[in-house]
């Protein structure tokens, strides 16, 4: 059983009480104020020093059940959960060593959670342009593939896009982060799921070529279908 302890950090120029597990190497030694700006995103930060990332999310809004929300299901403990799931995969993500939520998120804006991870070493964010690469069909085949095994395990990452996908150029392969994964029961609700969110997320930038290239990679791996046909039949599309 994870064990827990009640720390006061000085993050982002407040102070904040929090429930935490593991030990941080970059928040508990105050080095946070001399890391930078790794990547912004809609609702958290992530933050570079050395060899880890540190992730500190906001909160949304203020949830019925505090204790179940932060406790059991806050964004750094969905994602620590997921980055297992896809370790046992067989997939790569980052290894987490520090989790964190806060006593007092009430507010819009307030720290939700924090969450953080050893820093992988020569992989590049994607992004939008990921479809212009020279090397993309290289890309997306990884992810073609990954994505593969993931719902063939009856997953969808909640949020489907290459901004949560890095890529290592010389060892061909790309790493999971920031991933929250959604387990799902019916394989027609998944499909509707993975669907709905490739769509403008991933194969919105491919060309007729890459897209070809994609369907022919995925239907190579997953267990589940044979065409590409069988997969938008089952998601409706």
């Amino acid at each position: 059983m994870m064990d827990y302890s009640l720390k006061k950090i000085d993050i982002e120029g407040s102070s904040h009480v929090f429930v935490c597990s593991g030990l941080s190497n970059v928040l508990t030694s105050g080095k946070l104020r001399s890391s930078y700006v790794f990547k912004r995103q809609l609702y958290s930060t992530l933050y570079k020093k050395n060899d880890y990332i540190t992730k500190v999310c906001y909160g949304q809004s203020v949830p019925k059940d505090i204790l179940r929300k932060y406790v059991f299901k806050s964004q750094a403990v969905r994602e620590v959960k997921s980055s297992e799931i896809l370790t046992k995969l067989g997939l790569l993500a980052p290894i987490s060593n520090f989790r964190a939520f806060s006593l007092f998120p009430f507010t819009k804006g307030w720290i939700e959670s924090i969450h953080e991870m050893v820093f992988l070493d020569g992989f590049e964010d994607l992004g939008l342009m990921f479809a212009q690469r020279d090397d993309s069909l290289r890309v997306i085949k990884c992810f073609g593939r990954d994505l593969a095994l993931v719902v063939d395990a009856m997953y969808c990452p909640k949020d489907l896009g290459m901004g949560n996908i890095m890529y290592h150029p010389t060892e061909r392969k790309i790493a999971w982060i920031d991933t929250d994964l959604r387990k799902f029961k019916s394989k027609e609700e998944l499909l509707k799921s993975v669907m709905s969110k490739l769509r403008p997320r991933f194969l919105r930038y491919l060309d007729s070529h890459q897209t070809d290239w994609f369907w022919a990679v995925f239907c190579e791996t997953t267990k589940m279908f044979t065409y590409k046909k069988e997969f938008l039949e089952w998601s409706g599309k």
